[in-house]
């Protein structure tokens, strides 16, 4: 009978050992065993505390003796209490999903990047854990790219916003598509604030670059260039860096130019010369032709007013004619300049390709102008009569003479 009694007493004091147990309570204890489906926990009642796998927190692809030994502390939370078969039903995820709880408010409210490993995939969207914690990633907040299969992403750790944080419906909702927008957004303004400083470096260089081209340029220099653009007037020459100088029509060629695509044409590389430069309104005036050679000088050399020379009419106007002496001289021959005789038009007696022989009435070759005529070279010569005359029938004597005496 006192056996039973002391039976009876140790049932009583275990029975409220288990009443001092509340489900929801956190504990600390000493595993005690390991198997490949729990571990157990020596508790200071008595009883054991059993701890299953899916309640250790532990990954899917590694066994439980990875993870635990005898000997380790864990803090659990119970679930269940059984006085019946003397057991204690704890979780460690429960535990731990407390603390990671407040991980994840606090990466909610201060908008930081938390990883996730996704579990399953629905058509929706998947489900992934933070620590021990289950998020929701809707289809829509996988990816910046439209995500046709989300089965593609289980097995993927996602760096990820907590967008959605409703612990009392248990609803945690988060986005890796935001952090993905998020680094292509500073990606973008850096690559453009790095294209930006590389636009503005560059810019400054040229820009000295320029400079000290312009600074360095003289008149009479010759340098190479090339073509850029072409109008009516002329065409703009680049001459290192983006500097561009005119080369105005007229200083082309020594010969008359009718149209500038008939001496160069765009993109084409040429030497060219310096004929001016205005730093006040940071203009560069340009020749194509060799202004070294100036034809006018050169001929100014060879021919002189009365000398004869032989041309080709170039063009006809009303008033008169053009003629080529040589490349980049003309010569001016007037209506009045063609015959002796009445000349009703200029074609009539000159056009366009015909070789003349004129005489130089005029010669100016530093204003670069040149009179002809073809009348003067036919003219016939003025006849001297002075031989035959007497020097008494000179007309100034004879007449002084006279004068005098009929004064007497």
């Amino acid at each position: 009978m006192t056996n039973e009694l002391s039976m009876q007493e140790l049932l009583e004091q275990q029975e409220q050992q288990l009443d001092k147990l509340k489900v929801g309570e956190l504990i600390t204890n000493t595993i005690t065993k390991v198997t490949h489906d729990v571990v157990v926990l020596g508790l200071d009642c008595g009883f054991d505390g059993i701890i299953g796998r899916d309640d250790l927190n532990i990954e899917k692809d590694k066994e439980i003796a990875d993870v635990y030994k005898v000997g380790d502390e864990i803090t659990a939370v119970i679930t269940k209490v059984s006085p019946k078969d003397g057991t204690v039903r704890l979780s460690k995820v429960l535990a731990d999903q407390e603390n990671d709880l407040k991980d994840l408010e606090v990466a909610f409210n201060e908008h930081k990047i938390v990883t996730a490993y996704v579990e399953k995939a629905i058509p929706r969207g998947v489900f992934a854990k933070y620590k021990s914690v289950q998020l929701f990633i809707p289809i829509s907040q996988i990816d910046t790219k439209f995500v046709n299969d989300t089965h593609e992403y289980v097995g993927a750790n996602l760096e990820v916003y907590v967008i959605e944080f409703n612990e009392n419906r248990n609803k945690y909702v988060a986005s890796h598509r935001e952090v993905l927008q998020e680094r292509i957004n500073i990606e973008r303004k850096e690559r453009k604030e790095k294209e930006k400083a590389e636009r503005d470096a560059e810019r400054a260089r040229v820009k000295e670059a320029r400079q000290n081209i312009f600074d360095s340029l003289e008149v009479g220099q010759k340098i190479h260039g090339k073509v850029t653009k072409i109008m009516p007037y002329g065409a703009f020459i680049d001459i290192g860096e983006g500097l561009e100088g005119l080369a105005h029509i007229n200083n082309l060629a020594w010969k008359r130019v009718e149209s500038v695509e008939d001496v160069v044409t765009e993109g084409q590389e040429i030497d060219v010369y310096v004929l001016e430069v205005n730093k006040e309104n940071n203009r560069i005036a340009l020749a194509v032709k060799d202004i070294n050679n100036d034809p006018w000088q050169l001929i100014a050399k060879e021919v002189a007013v009365g000398d004869v020379i032989t041309g080709k009419v170039v063009r006809t106007i009303d008033r008169g004619a053009f003629v080529e002496i040589k490349e980049g001289v003309e010569a001016y021959l007037p209506i009045s300049q063609l015959s002796e005789n009445r000349v009703p038009t200029v074609n009539s007696v000159v056009n366009p390709g015909d070789e003349i022989e004129a005489k130089i009435l005029n010669f100016q070759p530093e204003e670069k102008r040149m009179l002809i005529s073809i009348k003067e070279v036919n003219a016939e010569p003025e006849e001297d009569y002075t031989q035959f005359m007497k020097p008494e029938e000179s007309l100034g004597a004879t007449i002084g003479d006279a004068m005098k005496k009929a004064g007497k």
